[in-house]
């Protein structure tokens, strides 16, 4: 034991004398004191003299270095910047876990723990948003049917009461117009005596008055339609009257003009010149009619208060004998503060539990958005640095192609996820304090925003999974067959469109599904995916003998070609991609500056003939093989 207690002695003089003379370094004295003075106390003296031999060669190494230096070692020199620049390389392409474990940095992966912290925190406020979202949305659709049948007289199909901006009714008459115009007033005016929801005409304007129906018939300023002696003539332009029909003293409620109702329909009909409408009604294009509801909503947090804008239209423009009407609702949200009504206690705690969850998702990707611009920071000062070291060592000029993988486009796409989360949660915040800013239309773009975010935020964490091999051949294989893959979309979106439009121009009068090219669009990607084919077929119109033979010879080409030749094609494009990396994986290149600091590529070397141009490695024998397909 006296034994390594003389050599632990013998070293630690060996380093106090490394420091008196001139060379040494207080980093060293530090380490050899605090390293090898704990250990000598507290551990064996045999492990204490190791610590300290390994100090003394390190210190003696970097002291032969300076005198390498120092006799003019130019060509060691460079070789040490070569050395280095390699090493920085690949710690630069290093994934998180590898730089965790370099030479024992430990560098924390701390954007990949606020990666998690982001996906857990967007995803929960995805959840709460959509049960309040959910619950909004069919308040107002089951209030839309509720609506339709208040104020709509002869409903055709139920059905369709479920369906937006669609017919629910047809007009075919001047008694059917009137009694519509009838109803609407009548019932608008007894809201709340014959249903069950607690419904308002619309809300107090600040004189104390409510509103009132306003009916608006649109029609040409100038004409005359005379069908007995076909002769027309219609001109200066489309004009608006509009009548406000007030409240009349009558106790109908039900929505027809039948029985007892009729002397209330009629009141209410006084109001308007039905003999003038009935002559010039060859000039009507439309009638509309404008009225407010109000309703009250419980089913969020605290008591909101809902005005329904609804808009009945009833269209005459093709002048067919069949006018058919429609309802559009649209909805304006603001907190009930008349009346007495306030917030409830544990509403005001909800609120501010979501309230902290939207602040935590600003401050989480505030955080993420930072570390992500510094890492694109770096990497630009990287590339810089790197672009200088090339063209003063080598003489060559890094292309751009050769610099790009220094960017990790990953971080973009975060970024941008960040950002879209950030302002997903501004304006749900907004929504929240302020309603009288809502609306269902606001709700939805905010829906929109947050969905975008939490995919964004979700699709990152593919960057991890690409560190695994067995994975990043997936992701290769996308991004390989990315290119191949556009070409082929634009010569078959070329061959798609001229189907689209010649199937909407030849098909659209006489089939439901070729009426406009979106729904033309829309019916052809479902052919092409297999999708009700055979009601495609079944529900064509067969009163022109002509097209209907021309419709099967289309459809028969249509799903043939698309089905057989382009969907396969396109597969097999995906397919031969990803054979072709799988079996040539090992011997794929990464990159020109991750195969020059592996050793795969040899030094770039400098042109000849003109001095600012550098020849292109990528084409040389020793260069490494180009990235396939």
């Amino acid at each position: 034991m006296d034994g390594y207690h003389s050599s632990a002695q013998q070293a630690w003089k060996a380093a106090s004398r490394l420091d008196t003379d001139g060379r040494g370094e207080t980093g060293f004295l530090d380490c050899v004191r605090t390293g090898c003075s704990v250990l000598y106390t507290h551990t064996l003296s045999a492990c204490a003299y190791n610590c300290c031999r390994k100090c003394v060669r390190r210190k003696e190494e970097e002291e032969r270095g300076e005198e390498e230096e120092e006799r003019g070692g130019v060509e060691e020199d460079v070789d040490t910047q070569v050395m280095l620049m390699k090493r920085r390389i690949r710690f630069h392409f290093m994934n998180p876990f590898e730089k965790w474990a370099y030479r024992g940095r430990r560098r924390f992966p701390w954007k990949l723990l606020l990666q998690l912290l982001n996906v857990v925190l967007v995803v929960t406020q995805l959840c709460v948003f959509a049960s309040t979202k959910f619950e909004l949305t069919d308040f107002v659709n089951q209030n839309r049917q509720t609506l339709v049948q208040m104020f709509i007289n002869n409903i055709a199909d139920p059905d369709d009461i479920a369906t937006f901006n669609s017919p629910v009714s047809t007009v075919y008459t001047f008694d059917d117009l009137f009694d519509q115009i009838a109803v609407t007033s009548m019932m608008y005016y007894n809201l709340g005596k014959g249903t069950v929801a607690p419904y308002g005409r619309g809300w107090r304007s600040p004189n104390g008055t409510e509103d009132n129906v306003m009916l608006g018939i649109k029609h040409y300023k100038n004409g005359t339609i005379d069908a007995d002696k076909r002769h027309y003539n219609v001109s200066g332009g489309l004009d608006t009257k509009y009548y406000t029909i007030y409240e009349r003293n009558c106790t109908g409620v039900s929505s027809d003009c039948t029985g007892d109702n009729r002397e209330c329909c009629d009141l209410y009909l006084e109001q308007i010149n039905r003999t003038r409408i009935k002559h010039d009604f060859g000039r009507v294009v439309q009638v509309k009619m404008n009225l407010n509801v109000s309703a009250l909503y419980l089913g969020g947090v605290s008591p909101d208060c809902i005005l329904f804008m609804l808009e009945i239209r009833i269209e005459n423009d093709l002048h067919s004998g069949s006018m058919p009407v429609s309802l559009d609702i649209k909805t304006k949200i603001s907190t009930c503060t008349e009346d007495g009504a306030s917030m409830p206690d544990t509403g005001l705690y909800v609120d501010n539990r979501v309230t902290v969850l939207d602040c935590l998702v600003i401050l989480s990707a505030i955080v993420s958005t930072v570390l992500c611009g510094r890492s694109l920071t770096n990497s630009f000062r990287f590339q810089r640095r790197a672009s200088k070291f090339f063209f003063e060592i080598y003489e060559y000029r890094l292309k751009w192609r050769d610099s790009l993988p220094l960017f990790n486009m990953w971080f973009v796409g975060v970024i941008a996820s960040n950002v879209l989360a950030m302002l997903g949660s501004v304006m749900k915040i907004i929504l929240t304090y302020w309603q009288d800013l809502s609306s269902l239309d606001t709700v939805d773009a905010v829906s929109i925003i947050i969905g975008l975010a939490t995919f964004g935020q979700i699709a990152g964490l593919l960057r991890f999974l690409s560190y695994l091999e067995s994975y990043n051949i997936l992701l290769i294989t996308m991004r390989v067959a990315l290119p191949s893959v556009l070409r082929f979309v634009l010569c078959g979106g070329v061959l798609y469109v001229a189907f689209m439009l010649c199937g909407w121009l030849v098909l659209g009068p006489y089939h439901a599904k070729f009426q406009n090219p979106w729904v033309t669009s829309e019916c052809l990607f479902s052919l092409m995916n297999g999708d009700d084919i055979f009601f495609t077929f079944k529900r064509m119109n067969t009163s022109s003998q002509l097209v209907y033979a021309f419709s099967q010879m289309y459809l028969y080409i249509f799903i043939s070609l698309f089905i057989y030749v382009v969907l396969n094609v396109f597969i097999s494009l995906i397919a031969d991609t990803y054979e072709t990396l799988n079996e040539h994986w090992k011997q794929r290149s990464n990159g020109f500056l991750v195969d020059y600091a592996n050793g795969r590529l040899d030094a770039p070397v400098k042109s000849e003939g003109d001095g600012d141009q550098s020849r292109d490695i990528s084409n040389d024998d020793t260069a490494p093989e180009k990235e396939l397909i």
